[in-house]
């Protein structure tokens, strides 16, 4: 089994942090410009990529407020099934906090998981951005489907 690790401090507060990890408008402003998010555990949160060629689903396993968010890949490309995202935030005073993110369970470390781990990388730096200046940049831009 492989595991994905990232830390990235954020001059931001929990609550700002949290809800740009499980919130479709947070989501939006640094991982994708298509997604769908619940508001509760066991929810299904969906994110498109690839022009709509490509969708991920996970299931909201764990969401602890300002603290903690958990999901499961429940269907996207094979090498994601089973992986989970644990995403933790931990305040560090009022206008800072640290998240350490973790994409664990891979079965291989191949494939998939290099570039993958790099572009958490870049996605962690993106949620930085995202939750200090409040503008929207998401890495992943999806063109719209026309009628």
């Amino acid at each position: 089994m492989a595991d994905s690790l990232h830390r990235v401090i954020i001059k931001a507060d929990s609550q700002t942090v949290y809800r740009a990890l499980t919130e479709q408008t947070g989501i939006q402003g640094w991982w994708t410009d298509t997604c769908e998010s619940p508001r509760n555990e066991g929810g299904l949160y969906r994110c498109w990529f690839d022009n709509y060629k490509t969708l991920f689903t996970f299931e909201a396993r764990k969401l602890l407020p300002n603290k903690r968010v958990f999901w499961l890949c429940i269907d996207g490309p094979p090498e994601w099934v089973n992986t989970q995202l644990w995403w933790e935030i931990n305040a560090l005073d009022s206008h800072h906090c640290e998240v350490d993110f973790k994409h664990m369970n891979w079965r291989r470390d191949d494939g998939l998981f290099p570039l993958c781990n790099s572009t958490w990388g870049t996605l962690m730096q993106q949620l930085k951005s995202h939750c200090e200046s409040g503008e929207a940049h998401p890495w992943f831009r999806n063109h719209k489907l026309t009628a």
